[in-house]
């Protein structure tokens, strides 16, 4: 779509916009470093790298993801599960896309200046980080970018416009839950504008595909109970989204939402300006909150990074179309301001995104690592990560590695250089794998053949290890690669008790530490019993 943007705009401008790409793409990676796959997108590396119709038409949150799960089913098949780079690339291209096309509808109604300075707005912005760093939102982001796509070929006077436009909002529909509420405001554009007999299947068409997917594979997540609470989250997602802009608080989005609905209505009703795309802009609007509200209220999360990137270039939009009859220059100026105030505002919104997603990938990629460490015992079932990885259980995560000859996973010899707090869970994991059992047992230690106290620890040299307490209740802890035991790999042994630690065969030249955790305690080790 970018493309589409340079054929139109053959002037300073261009050159302009290209940079302003370029600066993007390079800022996004700059802070995507040591990235790999993210909750959601595990739901399709592990269920949908097989090439059958279930891997296209499955639903992912009710939605239907033909076009997103087609981009990650080739990009398996084409880079493996080594190169996430190639699908943050991916995800930054589409975002570039959508931006252009946002542009180019801007400049057709207030000119090349202010057509840059909003693009830039959308394109370096910070609160949609959600959607800009994360590849698995090519999904929102390519439905968005069908609907733009759709205005603009609407308003053209392309011999093929409604043809191109009806294929727009079939990747609007196909890609995104937001597709519905794209079918429904283009209708009701093209229902204004009296262009019912000319345009009518551009809507139909898109509309019935979608009809018959849901027949054979649609879920519906609406709750009857959230439609209590609808009005409440649609005027709460409005007021997001204005103060997004600006990255300030939500407070501010309430005030600004007032004085913009009687902007609004003042040149509606007043000054009689009204065109039938801002009544589908508005219609877009209104549907895309309520259809969410009724979905998604539950999690009450209007103010979410991921929606607010969807309406916040509609709101935009809207504003274009009731002053575009006012003075260009004083257009232009307010235009730059608004977008250097948004752009500056949210550059440290961006940045605090980017270092949350590494440091989850970080932990991921070494979890993973201990993961496939213990693959020949490791119970099929076992998840090692229900927060950052929900999806991913043992069986499915090496049927899709094997299956695609790559892993995201960190070297495995390289887990000592990581920071105190991924290595804790890394050794998290190898306990709950199976690298260590721990279990109560009948016999007892005859004779210590080492002793310490809380302020000693040892390292298991033996595949079988007996600990006892010879002075009373003790807590000891197990460490492989974390400075202090993770509460997980932590055990009481109570007076005269013994248990027994066994180290997997595999891993019986690996050093094992045990640490006392109670004071005043001595702890006895010995490998035989009596």
């Amino acid at each position: 779509m970018t493309l589409t943007f340079l054929k139109k705009l053959r002037d300073l401008s261009v050159l302009i916009w290209t940079v302003l790409c370029i600066a993007a793409i390079a800022r996004f990676a700059s802070i995507s470093g040591n990235r790999t796959f993210q909750y959601d997108e595990w739901n399709f590396v592990l269920n949908r790298w097989q090439l059958s119709l279930d891997t296209f038409l499955q639903p992912h949150n009710s939605h239907l993801s033909i076009f997103p799960a087609a981009v990650f089913f080739f990009l398996f098949r084409a880079v493996g599960l080594a190169n996430y780079w190639v699908f943050l690339f991916v995800g930054f291209m589409t975002h570039i896309a959508t931006a252009s096309i946002f542009a180019l509808l801007v400049s057709k109604r207030l000119g090349k200046t202010s057509a840059i300075a909003l693009g830039a707005l959308f394109l370096f912005l910070g609160t949609g980080a959600e959607n800009i760093l994360w590849p698995f939102q090519i999904g929102a982001m390519a439905s968005l970018a069908g609907y733009l796509l759709a205005l603009h070929f609407l308003s053209s006077q392309h011999r093929h416009g409604n043809l191109l436009a009806m294929t727009s909002i079939i990747l609007s529909v196909g890609s995104a839950g937001f597709g519905i509420a794209a079918v429904i405001g283009v209708t009701m554009q093209i229902v204004i504008s009296r262009q019912i007999k000319k345009s009518w299947w551009v809507t139909v068409m898109p509309s019935a595909l979608w009809l018959l997917w849901y027949i054979n594979y649609g879920q519906s997540e609406v709750r009857s109970e959230n439609l209590n609470v609808a009005l409440r989250y649609m005027n709460e997602s409005f007021a997001a989204s204005l103060n997004s802009i600006f990255a300030l608080s939500i407070g501010w989005g309430f005030v600004f939402e007032v004085v913009l609905s009687g902007t609004i209505a003042y040149f509606v009703v007043v000054k009689k300006i009204f065109s039938p795309q801002l009544a589908g802009l508005i219609t877009v609007l209104l549907v895309n909150w309520f259809f969410t509200a009724l979905s998604r209220a539950q999690f009450w999360a209007p103010q979410s990074s991921r929606y607010v990137y969807l309406t916040i270039p509609l709101i935009i939009l809207s504003v274009v179309e009731i002053v575009r009859k006012l003075p260009r220059a004083q257009l232009n100026v307010g235009a730059i301001i608004i977008s250097l105030w948004s752009i500056t505002a949210g550059w440290s919104f961006m940045n605090a995104h980017s270092q949350f997603l590494r440091e989850w990938s970080t932990t991921l990629r070494a979890e993973l690592s201990a993961l496939e460490d213990q693959k020949q015992f490791v119970d099929p079932n076992y998840f090692p990560d229900t927060l950052r990885a929900p999806d991913i259980s043992a069986k499915k995560y090496f049927a899709a590695t094997g299956a695609l000859e790559s892993s995201p996973a960190q070297d495995f010899s390289s887990l000592a250089t990581t920071s105190e707090s991924v290595r804790t869970e890394v050794d998290r994991v190898l306990l709950q794998s199976g690298a260590l059992l721990i279990s109560d047992t009948q016999t007892t230690v005859s004779g210590c053949d080492e002793e310490f106290d809380s302020s000693d620890f040892l390292i298991l040299k033996n595949s079988f290890t007996l600990i006892s307490s010879p002075d009373g209740e003790i807590e000891i802890g197990f460490r492989r690669f974390a400075d202090q035991p993770s509460a997980v790999l932590r055990t009481i042994i109570p007076e005269s008790a013994t248990v027994a630690v066994t180290i997997k065969e595999t891993f019986k030249n690996q050093h094992w530490t045990v640490v006392s955790l109670t004071p005043n305690r001595r702890v006895c080790l010995g490998d035989s019993s009596g």
